[in-house]
């Protein structure tokens, strides 16, 4: 062969790392997370807010990514949309706590605040129907 020539072996690329998640731990993944991205809050399916004109696609991604020795432990996966996917490069925003979540809803316009339990009542009805019937 010439130099600068290869015979290719394979035609498939080799990633890095193996990208092995089941489709049982991706199910499971999205279940627990009520399918929701758990950096911005996206709902899978709906617009997404950063780009109304994109619906929201949920990917599973690594709480601590696979290059910096994460697994692929049920622990170590978070729902993600892709388009905080497009920017996560290995970093992960902190959750916030309730207390921060309330204090940022009280501040909120009462039209706003309606939205909220608006969506808490949809997203758990059979607790919305027990507390209102007490």
């Amino acid at each position: 062969m010439k130099p600068g020539e290869y015979v290719l072996v394979d035609t498939k690329p080799v990633p890095h790392f193996e990208r092995t998640i089941s489709k049982e731990t991706r199910a499971y993944i999205l279940d627990r997370n009520g399918f929701t991205c758990q950096m911005c809050g996206a709902v899978a399916g709906e617009p997404h807010a950063d780009d109304p004109g994109r619906t929201t696609r949920l990917h599973i991604g690594h709480i601590i990514d696979k290059s910096q020795g994460g697994t692929d432990d049920y622990s170590n996966l978070k729902a993600i949309c892709s388009v905080c996917n497009e920017g996560a490069s290995n970093i992960t925003l902190e959750r916030p706590l309730a207390d921060k979540l309330l204090a940022q809803i009280r501040r909120a316009p009462g039209n706003e605040q309606l939205k909220v339990l608006e969506w808490l009542m949809k997203k758990f009805p059979k607790q919305s129907k027990e507390m209102i019937s007490e």
